[in-house]
């Protein structure tokens, strides 16, 4: 099961943040499909902490694409927006931590299935439709 449809993804204005939207949510199912199986002893550490990863990697470069483009349009809410980011990057590192350092899957479970995906589908319907409007009429679309 899923943590994340991928059918389900609120879409948006421009077409590199679905994209960036689509990897994300898949990334995210990976992680937490890594967790449920360290959970039962099927996964090692080291490939949750690999998909955790490759999660936040994908997740800054998401993350700067999207602060490009505001950016390029002159979104004047770009600080607001790159606040949001930031937090988001501080807390998936100290949950990253967090695990490293206490092997507590069912914190890092209620993180992954839980606090990210509400936070994922919130910020698209929110900010991201707000950003992808506006950089999209900025570029005449």
């Amino acid at each position: 099961m899923s943590i994340v449809d991928l059918e389900a993804i609120p879409q948006v204005t421009l077409p590199f943040m679905n994209e960036d939207h689509r990897e994300e949510a898949r990334l995210l199912n990976e992680l937490g499909d890594a967790v449920k199986g360290h959970r039962t002893g099927k996964v090692p550490v080291e490939t949750v902490l690999h998909r955790f990863e490759a999660l936040f990697a994908h997740t800054q470069e998401h993350f700067g694409r999207e602060e490009e483009a505001m950016r390029q349009a002159n979104f004047p809410p770009y600080p607001v927006h790159k606040g949001e980011h930031d937090r988001v990057l501080e807390e998936m590192e100290a949950e990253e931590v967090h695990f490293r350092e206490t092997g507590d899957t069912a914190r890092l479970w209620s993180y992954v299935a839980e606090a990210v995906p509400a936070w994922f589908v919130a910020h698209i319907q929110s900010m991201d439709a707000m950003t992808a409007g506006f950089v999209n009429m900025r570029r005449g679309g």
